[in-house]
């Protein structure tokens, strides 16, 4: 086969454009490869390598003052560590079966499992970690949330209860504040709070006393919020607990409900006009007298006696149409005579 013939200049210049330094250079390049030996290949070689290596090693110390994008397809992270957890890292968590992000030295984010707010302790005090809060406002432009320890007694509505710290947060800093997912690292044997508790357990804000927690399903007024399960009910630093946010409901938080201002002896009735239920007490009739007082409503009817609907069920004696006396004790029909 005969020797290819040499490219012109001009199509040289169809190649590199019309520079006519490039051209110059292009030209002399394919000159000099036509007479190379293989060694000075080789040596060609590991002339470019090295220079590859050390615009790789200029290029890394460019990336500590500029960013440095990449387009990848994916990336592949290693099961086995060593992990070493620290702010603004990725890696694989093996066994939650996720992806860890460092949120900062101490909370790692498990992805697709857990979900965080970022807020700013104003309670007056540090709030440790594993504590629970509740939101208390807002930082206004910064777009943060402020928040303090739970008060569950009921004197604060339920909507306000945000999570548990997951981190130690001094007063006037920002922490991280877990509203779905595991919350480690503190006390988890139920000692601080005068209570036992087991693997598996349901834990509740405690209304006994701010960012408290107790294993006892509180009774109204106080909040029923059954927050969090035990994972490992252990002492010390070792405890570990899966936080499931939930706020629980009022009557008057159901959409079907108007009761703003309930008093003593009310009762729902529903109107079908408004669509809805509402607080409201019995009207009295002719030779009919009703008092409500806490817990209980009293019916009196002229000649007949009286019947007490308590919360207990209802209680009181009448005479029926046939002359005899019917008592009924707490919702019971216990004699009748």
């Amino acid at each position: 086969m005969a020797d290819p013939k040499p490219l012109t200049r001009n199509q040289i210049a169809r190649i590199v454009g019309n520079d006519p330094e490039a051209i110059k250079a292009f030209e002399r390049l394919f000159t000099v490869a036509g007479q190379l030996t293989p060694a000075d290949i080789a040596a060609l070689t590991i002339l470019i390598e090295t220079a590859a290596f050390d615009a790789g090693v200029a290029q890394n110390k460019a990336e500590a003052y500029q960013p440095n994008f990449q387009k990848l397809d994916y990336i592949d992270f290693n099961r086995i560590g060593p992990h070493v957890s620290a702010a603004r890292r990725m890696q694989w968590n093996e066994d939650d079966g996720t992806i860890d992000v460092g949120m900062n030295a101490n909370v790692m984010l498990q992805v697709g499992q857990e979900i965080h707010y970022y807020a700013k302790n104003t309670s007056g005090g540090d709030i440790l970690n594993g504590t629970p809060v509740m939101f208390t406002g807002a930082l206004g432009a910064s777009g943060k949330l402020t928040f303090g320890k739970a008060v569950a007694d009921g004197s604060q509505p339920a909507i306000y209860m945000m999570g548990v710290a997951t981190e130690d947060i001094a007063n006037n800093a920002f922490g991280y504040v877990t509203s779905f997912g595991k919350v480690r690292g503190f006390n988890t044997s139920g000692t601080p709070y005068g209570e036992t508790w087991n693997d598996g357990d349901v834990i509740y804000f405690s209304p006994a006393a701010p960012g408290s927690w107790t294993n006892v399903r509180p009774t109204a007024p106080n909040l029923d919020l059954p927050v969090a399960v035990v994972l490992n009910a252990a002492s010390g630093g070792s405890g570990e607990i899966f936080v499931r946010m939930k706020t629980g409901e009022s009557i008057n938080s159901l959409h079907d409900v108007e009761a703003p201002t309930p008093s003593n002896g009310m009762v729902l009735i529903y109107d079908a006009v408004q669509g809805r239920w509402e607080a409201n007490t019995l009207t009295a009739g002719s030779n009919i007298t009703i008092t409500n007082t806490a817990g209980n409503i009293s019916v009196a009817v002229s000649g007949l006696g009286t019947m007490a609907f308590e919360n207990t069920g209802a209680s009181g004696s009448f005479t029926a149409a046939s002359g005899e006396t019917i008592t009924v004790t707490n919702g019971i029909i216990t004699s009748i005579v």
